[in-house]
């Protein structure tokens, strides 16, 4: 990302248990420190005109997990971004709001609000299957 030209806007979660009775057993920065799969990190750094994929299903058929998008605007609360792959919504702008996020693989109740995004500058074989 340091050969992207700009400036580095960077983005911390909000976390927060989803019980008030385990808030004593379960830190904020325990919580923070956690990374689950199919969640973005508690802090996300991000510039104009990096390449970026959806973690979740935002609003099929065009905004679905797996799907490229490449950064335009950077707001407090919002991300505009065009749509990099084929078809019909290709070139079209999304508005990527942060969004709360519950892991289901951890025995820990917990909600991450944060923009459901990660950098991909590369594909896995998988999640490039069906990517044209």
């Amino acid at each position: 990302m340091q050969k992207v030209p700009g400036e580095v806007k960077c983005y911390k979660s909000i976390d927060t248990v989803t019980n008030i009775e385990d808030e004593e057993h379960y830190p904020q920065e325990f919580l923070n420190s956690l990374n689950p799969a199919g969640l973005p990190p508690h802090e996300v750094s991000l510039k104009v005109g990096t390449p970026i994929m959806f973690l979740r299903n935002l609003r099929p058929p065009n905004m679905f997990n797996g799907t490229r998008l490449l950064i335009k605007e950077l707001k407090d609360n919002l991300i505009v971004a065009k749509i990099i792959i084929t078809g019909p919504a290709a070139g079209e702008l999304a508005h990527i709001p942060r969004i709360p996020m519950i892991p289901t693989d951890l025995p820990i109740p917990f909600k991450r609000l944060q923009f459901p995004v990660k950098i991909c500058f590369a594909l896995t074989i998988k999640k490039s299957q069906g990517q044209t």
